[in-house]
């Protein structure tokens, strides 16, 4: 094979990496917002019903009375109105728990609250090397153009999702500019995972072109493998919390309904 068609080869077999990279990202974040979306959906659904079941409960005691000794007494369904007020604002916190991870899994998320909603467990990690992943990407992409490591971060500061990744970018690529050791860069990037960590520790030393360029790329392949491996663990914990947290809250909606209605009907007060 003559060096233009080993070189067209390379080219396709880059072209065809980046495409497989950008497609696990994509189908990641696809994957996990039906997984939130599934679990947010059993919560607010069972909140719902719970309500409902409380409330209806409270409505038949309210013009009803009681005996207590010979004095005929109203019912008391103050505690089963707070319950229910109680479940009220669990369904809305659930409402806004799921707004705030769908605006997360899409990039929508100021930077400030990148760092917050970061920490959030099995969601936030994923996320985490999904935007590492995108981030490695982008830098592997400028240096296989052979732009120099500073003008890849600031490429990067537009081509990344991640808000909190795009304003480190675009910092990181001034303190290049001004001299800055590429290790300390590194060292200062909001999300520190252990892909990156390597990067950081081949840049210790002098390299070549060519292993720098091969550095980022198996930083970035990592990043991706190791969020299929997180997306799996995650939807499966997700997916048994929402799972679990539902059928208590509706069994124990269920039980304090039981509750009123026997003590209705025993004719005792609460």
């Amino acid at each position: 094979m003559n060096p233009p068609d080993e070189h067209h080869a390379t080219s396709l077999a880059e072209d065809a990496e980046l495409q497989i990279w950008r497609g696990i990202r994509e189908d990641t974040r696809r994957r996990l917002l039906r997984v939130v979306t599934v679990g947010g959906l059993y919560l607010i659904a069972a909140l719902a019903v719970g309500v409902y079941l409380i409330v209806t409960i409270a409505e038949v005691g309210r013009e009803n009375v009681a005996l207590r000794g010979w004095q005929p007494v109203a019912v008391d369904v103050g505690w089963m109105l707070t319950v229910a007020a109680g479940y009220g604002v669990m369904a809305v916190l659930a409402l806004v728990g799921y707004l705030v991870a769908w605006m997360w899994i899409q990039d929508k998320l100021p930077a400030a609250a990148c760092r917050i909603v970061g920490a959030m467990p099995w969601i936030g990690s994923t996320m985490r090397m999904v935007a590492m992943g995108e981030f490695c990407q982008s830098i592997y992409q400028s240096l296989l153009r052979v732009q120099p490591i500073g003008e890849a971060l600031d490429q990067a500061s537009s081509a990344v999702g991640h808000a909190g990744l795009r304003r480190w970018s675009a910092l990181a690529s001034k303190r290049i500019e001004l001299g800055h050791p590429l290790v300390h860069v590194l060292q200062s990037s909001p999300i520190q995972d252990p892909p990156l960590s390597a990067v950081t520790a081949f840049a210790m030393r002098e390299m070549a072109a060519s292993d720098t360029v091969d550095v980022w790329r198996r930083a970035t392949s990592e990043c991706h493998l190791l969020a299929q491996s997180r997306l799996d663990r995650t939807a499966m914990a997700v997916s048994v919390c929402c799972l679990l947290a539902s059928v208590f809250i509706a069994f124990f909606a269920l039980l304090l309904s039981g509750i009123a209605m026997k003590t209705l009907l025993q004719g005792l007060a609460y």
